[in-house]
Order: C-alpha cells, then structure tokens, then sequence
C-alpha cells in the first residue's frame, strides 16, 4: 500500500533542500563581504598606528625645536 502524503513529503524535502542550498550559498557569500571587511578594517587600523605615531613624533619634534605654538601665538605670527 502507497502511502497518500509520500508525494506531498517529497515536494517539501526538495523545496528545503533547495531553500537549504540557497542559505549555503548566501551564507557563502556573508563570509567573503565579512572576510573583506575584516582585511579592510585591519589596514584601517595599521594606518591608525601609522597616523598616531607620525603626530606624537612631530609633535615631540616641534617641542623640541620650540616651533610649536598655541593657536592665538601662531595667529600673531601671520
């Protein structure tokens, strides 16, 4: 004896197994923009280093020279 719903039960394994197919392939997709924006994040971060190190080191090269001055003094000189 066939069973009535076997039909019904194989169209709706194959829709999940196709929505299945399409999580995988979004999901694939969500890792490689993650991926991407973890490499962009990583060189934002070693030209923050950059950056910070290139200020504190003009401005301990400015104190040094005694060229660096306050806003209003600088305003004075111009």
């Amino acid at each position: 004896m066939k069973n009535p719903y076997d039909e019904q039960q194989t169209q709706i394994l194959a829709r999940i197994t196709n929505n299945v197919v399409k999580l995988n392939d979004t999901l694939l997709e969500l890792n490689q923009k993650i991926e991407e924006i973890t490499e962009m994040n990583s060189d934002l971060s070693a030209f923050s280093s950059i950056w910070s190190h290139f200020q504190r080191n003009a401005s301990l090269y400015l104190a040094s020279t005694n060229s660096l001055a306050l806003p209003a003094q600088a305003a004075r000189h111009l």
